[in-house]
């Protein structure tokens, strides 16, 4: 191992997602020297270089939140708010919504998030806590029993640190490692899950989705040649609904059950219909007094690439990764020239990729979106029961809350919509049990298939990435192990006083969980 080409730090945080930032952010806040590795040129995974507005729960414009993600969606509104031209007239959701689509109540143009992430780490890079490695990403990991000794990255350089976060998107780091993970859906005799199959299959994954960026403009324009599988998507029906995929026609919430959705509602912004057009809206008309061509952020059921699973499947997953990009393109192909229109017309050529939306020169997000993770065998694993009918826990270290949105997997093709209760994470699913210096901070901790459904979202995954670089701070100042400090209830009380202090909450308030009844 050449010295020159070693990186010491006491935190290497391996990936930049959502969770990765936040968690960079934590342990070098908290003092420590840390190193982020980041793959794409935009940090912030879903948020930002995946391009998928925020999916929060129905409390969100109340709590249920650490104050830090509180604080990013205060900024994100202030921003629009005080740039000249902009109007809050949002009629989708409640509070200030940019774009007013209806999947979340804080759609807006993921360049401001990119931008906020920038700005958030700037202090900690200038105060030499943090180095941001950029366009890197890890090809090895050489571990010696319980503890990972170094990182190799694809450029050559290797990493050496006192804890390894893996905060890629894909749990990538555990199987560098060679470390036990769990994959896709466990049979239902694990965790006596009774929305999980008979039997085990870590290829039946939830479909990665290439968002696309579409600018709706007034008149029409040039319409994109059809891609190479395109005549197979068009004749392609997803299997136990029945409806053509490029329709629209979606999966509903029960497995086999299908809604029709109307691409365009009215003009109308009091328009009550759920259209698709409006779901993922991030630039809305009616909020700008200058005219402005609305953008819609196409993360829709109709581009959800379910043919192949993305991990440890029979197809590599940069092909997984290419295909997707591919069924996007004929998504927009099929929307400029065959969608059904309200004068009962075919094709929407008004429809362009938006491209200075997403950081890329054709409108295409950096990154695959990616709902599904492998996720480490933890201390405790988070399942069905404990999220439908949750307890309180004394070594509870967040709260989350999303319902069970599982979209028609890889290989059963079934999808669902369950119900939920806000509930908490505890602390034994940061905890590896075969590893003492890795932690996860993205979406591979410790849950079952069924719950990562409901952690995979940005609040809980921000929420993971922060209290991950906060453990991992902390267990390098108390000298113990993670799993030390999961056995000693004073340690435990310490380290739940120091996220109270970060700002948090361990527990839902009584008080917010009353505006649900």
């Amino acid at each position: 191992m050449s010295a020159t080409a070693s990186l010491r730090c006491e935190i290497a945080v391996i990936g930049a997602s959502l969770g990765g930032v936040l968690a960079a952010w934590a342990a070098a806040s908290a003092g420590r020297r840390v190193v982020l590795v980041a793959e794409h040129p935009w940090l912030g995974g879903q948020m930002t270089a995946q391009g998928v507005p925020p999916d929060e729960h129905r409390l969100i414009e109340h709590g249920g939140a650490s104050r830090s993600y509180q604080q990013f969606r205060a900024a994100i509104r202030a921003q629009y708010l005080n740039t000249p031209g902009f109007v809050d007239r949002t009629a989708m959701t409640e509070g200030c919504n940019p774009g007013d689509g209806w999947v979340s109540r804080l759609c807006f143009e993921p360049q401001l998030a990119a931008d906020y992430f920038e700005r958030l780490l700037a202090p900690l890079v200038d105060s030499g806590l943090l180095q941001i490695l950029r366009g890197a990403a890890p090809a090895a990991a050489h571990r010696s029993g319980r503890r990972i000794e170094l990182v190799s990255l694809r450029d050559g350089r290797e990493l050496v640190a006192g804890y390894f976060l893996d905060a890629t998107d894909t749990g990538a780091l555990l199987k560098l490692a060679g470390l036990p993970y769990r994959l896709g859906k466990e049979a239902r005799s694990e965790f006596g899950e009774t929305l999980a199959p008979e039997v085990a299959n870590p290829l039946d994954q939830q479909p990665v989705t290439h968002v696309i960026a579409l600018r709706r403009h007034a008149r029409p324009g040039p319409v994109i040649a059809a891609p190479v599988s395109y005549a197979f998507w068009r004749a392609h029906h997803l299997p136990h609904y029945g409806h053509a995929l490029l329709s629209d026609w979606i999966p509903g919430s029960a497995p086999g059950e299908s809604r029709q959705f109307k691409l365009f509602a009215s003009s109308d912004p009091q328009d009550p219909c759920l259209d698709l057009w409006r779901y993922r809206r991030v630039v809305a008309s009616h909020q700008w007094h200058d005219a402005r061509d609305e953008v819609s952020l196409i993360n829709w059921a109709q581009n959800d690439y379910g043919l192949h699973p993305l991990l440890d499947g029979p197809v590599p997953e940069a092909e997984v990764e290419a295909a997707a990009r591919e069924l996007s393109l004929c998504l927009l192909h099929w929307l400029q020239t065959e969608a059904p229109r309200t004068d009962g017309g075919q094709g929407h050529p008004e429809l362009q990729p938006a491209t200075d939306m997403l950081g890329s020169a054709d409108g295409l997000a950096q990154q695959v979106y990616v709902r599904e993770s492998r996720r480490i065998v933890g201390l405790t694993c988070l399942a069905q029961q404990d999220v439908q009918q949750p307890m309180q826990r004394t070594n509870s270290v967040g709260i989350a809350w999303y319902m069970m949105d599982m979209h028609p997997t890889c290989v059963s093709s079934q999808g669902l919509n369950a119900h939920v209760q806000p509930f908490e994470l505890p602390l034994g699913c940061f905890v590896p049990a075969d590893c003492d210096n890795l932690l996860p901070a993205c979406k591979n901790l410790g849950v079952s298939h069924l719950v990562n459904a409901c952690t995979r979202v940005h609040p809980a995954e921000w929420l993971i990435g922060e209290v991950a670089g906060s453990l991992a701070a902390f267990a390098l100042q108390q000298d113990l192990t993670p799993t030390q400090i999961h056995a000693d209830a004073a340690s435990v009380a310490r380290f739940r006083a120091r996220l109270t202090e970060q700002g948090i909450p361990q527990h839902w308030d009584a008080k917010l969980l009353a505006r649900l009844s």
